[in-house]
């Protein structure tokens, strides 16, 4: 498909990629009354915590949070309002360690864990006429390589990711670069954190003398994320969890929305020569917007009102 002309423009006192993407962080409310909880048990006797908006509709929005995110992460809970407006159910999944309760096993979540996210899809697709996969960063590294690697039900109508990774190994060097380091820093805190939490209930596992001296995202993915989600070695992570190769595979209607300011990545996350050639992926590369943002106002975000106008531009008129 050819490049989409982007019609996205932030407020004036917004005017660079970090102020985009902070501001919303402390200029949108969050509801804690917004969701019903749900614990899915999964084969390998673990669960997922999903969080629902359900009001007997029959079309459903999935929803995959970022690095360290939440269902009460901004972008989501703004995407969730929504939609949910708009006559659709919402369900927010929390990859594992990041829900209020802390996991069974000792795995940590990557761009490639497209296995948790079949296991939803595949749960409650036949519940509904149709369903939408909407991804936010790592979140959206996971949605489309889920559509890139798995059977998909027929209901399954459309896959959007917005500020992805694409390539996870050249995002994580320039987040760890020293004009991005608050949030390397505010990353490595949570990261840290939850590898102390599952060290109390799987004591020995971890080796969490070496946190102390870990001062970047790529010495976390390689000592901790890499190895207990069973690669091994550090490409192969990187491989799993970068969705560039899946977006070739992908034969639904996908699109992704990256800002070419985003902080977050690298020139190789933008996925020109794939959008160009492929009849399915829709690429929108605004010239700002920051990462996961697109602020319209301290408040409000534009990437509600995308998505809208996507599912009736090339899903269906009547979604």
């Amino acid at each position: 498909m050819p490049i989409i002309q982007s019609y996205y423009r932030p407020p004036a006192y917004l005017f660079s990629g970090h102020l985009q993407t902070i501001a919303p962080v402390f200029g949108v409310k969050r509801d804690n009354t917004l969701y019903q909880t749900e614990k899915l048990e999964l084969p390998d006797g673990d669960f997922l915590e999903l969080d629902w908006i359900r009001g007997g509709n029959d079309r459903l929005m999935i929803l995959c949070h970022g690095l360290e995110g939440n269902s009460r992460s901004h972008y989501v809970q703004q995407m969730a309002v929504h939609f949910n407006a708009l006559g659709w159910d919402i369900l927010a999944m929390h990859a594992r360690s990041c829900g209020r309760e802390m996991n069974r096993l000792p795995v940590l979540y990557h761009g490639g864990s497209t296995k948790d996210v079949e296991a939803v899809v595949m749960k409650y697709a036949k519940n509904y006429n149709s369903i939408i996969l909407v991804g936010f960063s790592l979140g959206g590294n996971m949605v489309l390589n889920f559509a890139g690697r798995h059977s998909i039900p027929a209901n399954l109508r459309a896959i959007v990711a917005f500020s992805v990774p694409c390539d996870l190994h050249k995002s994580e060097q320039k987040i760890d670069r020293l004009i991005n380091r608050v949030y390397a820093r505010k990353f490595l805190h949570k990261l840290k954190n939850k590898v102390r939490k599952l060290e109390v209930y799987h004591p020995g596992i971890f080796d969490v003398n070496a946190l102390d001296e870990m001062k970047s995202i790529q010495a976390f993915s390689a000592h901790f994320t890499a190895p207990f989600s069973g690669f091994k070695s550090l490409n192969d992570f990187y491989s799993a969890g970068s969705c560039l190769n899946s977006l070739k595979k992908i034969r639904i209607p996908t699109l992704v929305v990256n800002a070419q300011n985003d902080p977050f990545l690298s020139d190789s996350c933008y996925p020109i020569d794939v959008a160009r050639t492929s009849d399915n992926i829709f690429l929108d590369m605004p010239k700002r917007g920051g990462h996961s943002a697109f602020p319209i106002s301290t408040t409000e975000s534009w990437m509600p009102n995308r998505l809208e106008k996507f599912l009736k531009e090339v899903v269906d008129d009547s979604y």
